[in-house]
């Protein structure tokens, strides 16, 4: 059988039952996951992966033919899965009519693109990849975990630095334009926690403040209320009880990029018939002058 048929025989669905095969199938404890946009009938011409399927992305798909978007995040904002203690309810409903969605519904109906979500599946398949990239991203080789150690973040043993000379060996590495500090930026820490996405207080950030040598936090951004009731607020009082640490932010979707630069060389294999191109997600934010 040639490529050229191969490549016609592979539709939406097909390739959502070749990921389950390839990543296990945890899509019972997981909401929105899997093919959640288009016709999975549709036959797939390209493939891009991407961490969110927003409209410029939709727009670059239907302008490269790469009609099936593997992304972290669900087109229409909606979480729910075995890593999120909050659900969308009722904002499916809220944004059924939604002028932004109605918009990146019509990109996808005459592009005829398809959006599967790939969030839970990974994390459950590789637990750490995302820490782990983010941590190989910033120069640190994370410690070896036990095989038994699911847990998302990893921590590194890294060269003396202040929290200032991190967050500037952030923005280098990655492209960043808004690294943050909460603690004293001045501390000068060794061993530090990664941990890629949301910091919820436990069990995550919990579990790696568990360990007393740790000096210095490198995460992707605060919980669903950052600043208020979220791990931001949990990591203020833990500076607060007296222990010398701070943490860098580094904004989330920055610090999920790595990760999904390496999901897409894992997905390459997956599809060695398609073409599998990572699309890079830029700093959304920039510093007025």
């Amino acid at each position: 059988m040639d490529n050229v048929a191969l490549h016609n025989e592979l539709t939406g669905r097909t390739a959502e039952l070749m990921l389950q095969a390839a990543l296990g199938d945890p899509i019972y404890t997981a909401r929105y996951e899997g093919l959640c946009v288009g016709n999975g009938n549709t036959v797939v011409q390209g493939i891009g992966v991407c961490y969110a399927p927003t409209l410029e992305i939709l727009r670059r798909a239907a302008d490269q033919k790469k009609n099936l978007i593997l992304s972290r995040e669900h087109p229409y904002y909606l979480h729910g899965g075995l890593h999120y203690s909050y659900g969308s309810d009722g904002l499916e409903a809220a944004m059924k009519d939604d002028a932004v969605v109605r918009a990146k519904r019509e990109i996808v109906q005459s592009g005829r693109l398809m959006v599967c979500r790939l969030s839970t599946w990974w994390d459950e398949f590789r637990p750490k990849a995302q820490s782990q990239a983010l941590a190989k991203a910033l120069g640190f080789t994370p410690i070896a975990a036990a095989p038994t150690d699911r847990a998302r973040g990893v921590v590194c043993n890294i060269p003396r630095a202040s929290m200032t000379d991190l967050g500037q060996t952030a923005a280098t590495r990655l492209k960043i334009t808004r690294p943050r500090v909460i603690g004293d930026p001045k501390i000068s820490v060794s061993r530090v926690a990664v941990l890629a996405g949301e910091t919820d207080p436990s069990p995550a950030l919990g579990r790696l403040l568990a360990d007393p040598k740790i000096d210095g936090v490198i995460a992707g951004g605060g919980s669903t209320v950052d600043e208020v009731d979220g791990a931001i607020g949990y990591f203020r009082d833990v500076v607060g009880s007296g222990r010398r640490i701070a943490l860098l932010a580094v904004g989330f979707g920055p610090s999920h990029d790595p990760g999904v630069a390496e999901m897409a060389r894992y997905l390459r294999d997956v599809f060695p018939q398609q073409t599998v191109d990572y699309w890079p997600t830029s700093d959304p934010a920039w510093i007025p002058k």
